[in-house]
């Protein structure tokens, strides 16, 4: 199985300053949202976006989604300190979401492919929960050597996320390079 993130070192996740960090608002410019949508943004660790991105959506909903309770507790921490009322915390299996078939408008998979034990059964069960016509943005390492992130040998190329989406026969209608570090593809339910 892959290895998961630890809880211990969760603090490393939620800073803006790290080399190789993406600022959560550039994150948000990037996604095809409204203030009322619902997304899940799944491996949410302890909030880094699901925190500002439930900030974003005041007429919405995040379903901040992880395999790990100790991520979830510090996402709820967050949230009450910061008041933010509108963000639900969701343990999940790695490979099977309690969530309803198309329930939410946008699902964000950011830094999740290089921890799962299988990519293809996550993004399946992923593209099951977005409505029709929502989105998935999955974001990742670029498999290259940077000062940051997971080890070059465990991260998931490009090419590689594209053919699992392909798979699914879902179009892919955008790919960008984000904070030189990592890509992002928006793939259309």
């Amino acid at each position: 199985m892959a290895t998961k993130f630890p809880v211990e070192r969760a603090e490393d996740l939620l800073s803006t300053s790290s080399p190789g960090s993406v600022d959560p608002n550039l994150l948000i410019a990037e996604l095809p949202l409204r203030t009322d949508m619902t997304v899940a943004d799944i491996g949410s660790g302890p909030g880094y976006f699901a925190v500002p991105l439930a900030k974003y959506l005041y007429d919405g909903k995040v379903y901040a989604v992880d395999v790990q309770q100790g991520m979830l507790d510090l996402i709820n921490s967050q949230a009450e300190a910061m008041s933010v009322t509108n963000i639900e915390s969701v343990l999940s299996k790695e490979t099977k979401i309690p969530l309803d078939d198309a329930s939410v408008d946008v699902a964000l998979m950011s830094n999740v492919l290089h921890e799962a034990s299988s990519p293809a059964r996550l993004i399946k069960d992923v593209a099951r929960i977005v409505k029709k016509g929502g989105w998935i943005a999955i974001m990742e390492w670029r498999k290259e050597a940077t000062r940051s992130g997971p080890p070059q040998k465990e991260r998931v190329a490009l090419a590689d996320v594209e053919k699992l989406i392909e798979k699914l026969e879902l179009p892919i209608r955008a790919r960008r390079i984000i904070a030189g570090t990592r890509y992002m593809i928006l793939v259309e339910k």
